[in-house]
Order: C-alpha cells, then structure tokens, then sequence
C-alpha cells in the first residue's frame, strides 16, 4: 500500500499541468520533424485584419534546406508567395507577381505573369528583396527555442493548466515582458537592438486587459498562441497554431540555375510579355472595329 501511495504521489507530481507544458514543449523543440503546417490570424476593430497561413518543409537529410509557402490575406485580399532556401541563398519564386495581379482584380494580365512563374529570384540579388528576407538556421532556432524553455520553469504553478488540446499557460503583462527578456539574450534576440526591445515593451504599457494564452499539444506537436487586449478602446486579437510532423522520404530541391533570374532579367521578360500582350488586345480592338465599320456600311448600302 506504501509503494502504491509513493507511487502515485511521484506520478502526481510529475504529470502536473507545469511540468507536462514544459515537458512537452522541450519536446517539440528536440523534435525531428520536418513538416510545419501554421496559420497566424489577426482582428481588430475597422480594416485592421488580415491572416498568415502556410507549410514550411524541410528536406529530411539536410534540415537547412527549405521550402516555403505562404499565404497572406490582408483585407480580404489574398497573395501567395513561395521561397526556397539553403544557408547561402534564399529563392523567391516570380509567380507571386501572377498571385499580385489576381489580387488586384486584372484577371486578364494572369496570362502574361503566368507564363513567368517558372522562375525564380535571388534575394540577395534584388534590391527589393535583399533586406526582406534572412535565411534561417534550424539550429540555432532550436538552441534558442531550447533557452527558452527554461524560463517556464520559474512561473506560479496556478498559472498552468490541462486542457482538451494539450497543456496551456496564462500569461499576464508583466510575465510578457519578463519572457521577452529572456527572448533578447538569445543567439537569434541579440540580432535585435536594446532600444528596439525596449520600445517593443513600452508599447505593451497602453494594453488593457492583456491576456496571452499559450497551449503545447500533448505530444509535442503542436503550439498555439491566443492574445487578447484592449487598446484606445479597440479590441484587439491575434490567434496563431504550429501543427508538426515528419516525412522521412521529404525531399527539397533548389531551382535549377537556369531558372534563376536576377530582378532585371525578369522585369525585362514581363516588358516582353506585356508590349506583345498589349499589342494583341490593339490589334484585335482594331478587327473588331474594322468589322463593324464594313457591317455597318454593308448595312447602308443594302438600304440604299
């Protein structure tokens, strides 16, 4: 009866909600898997909404070589947009200029943008692009994920608690501010100026009913974010989810060579594309016109 009692107090104590969070979260940043499906989702009051959503995929034998596809929806208009990368070069693929023009309604010029999607550009080759986009390095987003973990450890127990998806955290301003110094010491954190940390903190002071809700899965597969506040009287909302898995046939292939264009070469290719467009809608403007002007005129001379 002794060992029975011992042993289920060491089971309790072990499987609280604190230490099962923290458990399972060091477990999705061990974790091996490389498929990554997220979606990010904003709300607030007026035209301040919009939403991320994609799949990042990283080849089974080389975790540094990626492959990404985004989509963003801002005011009810959506764009995709993918990028390959390696720890040398990030790819940006030319059919988001086809994703672009559908989003602004000129349905017709698909025609001419399509035919480019096949190509790719160098970010690190376009002026547009260079500072957009930084290449990622999976180990040292884990190593940072990793640190932390740590910080979790020293929250009150009654801020955690079990959940129908996994283990969540109730974070309060204060904790927020504590967890993104933590954040700023990191590897990836320092990349990020002391003035600009900071700014980042004060511009929590004005939040009101600051609530951050943070739930790991139950295996370690999983993350979600929910943050509510009120500001200048507007409600605000950010919901954001991570669901992972592994693929060990994955494979990432970068573009071949002869698909990579500079920012040049490809605005000279849709000058091409569009003068020969635009020449074929004048042209057939031109045959329409002429052949009403000979029916019309057929017309006058059948009444004559």
């Amino acid at each position: 009866m002794t060992a029975v009692v011992v042993g289920g107090g060491t089971y309790a104590v072990l499987h609280t909600p604190k230490r099962q969070f923290a458990s399972n979260l060091v477990k999705m940043t061990k974790s091996d898997d490389n498929i990554a499906n997220f979606r990010v989702k904003t709300n607030g009051a007026g035209n301040d909404m919009g939403s991320v959503s994609g799949t990042l995929k990283a080849d089974s034998q080389n975790e540094n070589k990626l492959d990404v596809h985004l989509k963003v929806t801002d005011k009810n208009t959506p764009e995709a947009m993918n990028i390959k990368m390696d720890k040398k070069h990030i790819y940006v693929s030319a059919d988001m200029l086809t994703s672009s023009v559908k989003g602004y309604g000129l349905k017709g010029l698909t025609k001419v943008t399509k035919s480019l999607d096949k190509y790719w550009l160098d970010s690190s080759q376009s002026e547009s692009l260079k500072d957009s986009y930084s290449s990622i390095d999976t180990k040292e987003v884990r190593s940072d994920a990793t640190a932390v973990t740590e910080w979790f450890k020293d929250l009150d127990s009654n801020k955690f608690k079990k959940v129908s998806n996994g283990y969540r955290v109730n974070l309060n301003k204060a904790d927020m501010k504590s967890l993104m110094t933590k954040i700023s010491k990191t590897k990836s954190g320092k990349e990020i100026s002391k003035s600009e940390w900071q700014e980042a903190k004060s511009a929590l002071n004005p939040i009101k009913n600051f609530m951050l809700k943070l739930t790991v899965g139950d295996k370690g597969n999983s993350f979600a974010i929910d943050f509510s506040g009120k500001e200048n009287n507007r409600k605000e909302q950010l919901t954001s989810k991570i669901n992972t898995k592994r693929d060990d046939k994955l494979k990432v292939k970068m573009p071949a060579k002869s698909l990579i264009k500079t920012e040049s070469q490809l605005s000279e290719l849709l000058e091409e594309k569009m003068l020969a467009y635009y020449s074929d809608q004048i042209a057939s403007s031109i045959d329409e016109f002429n052949s009403s002007v000979s029916s019309s005129t057929n017309d006058e001379v059948l009444d004559a």
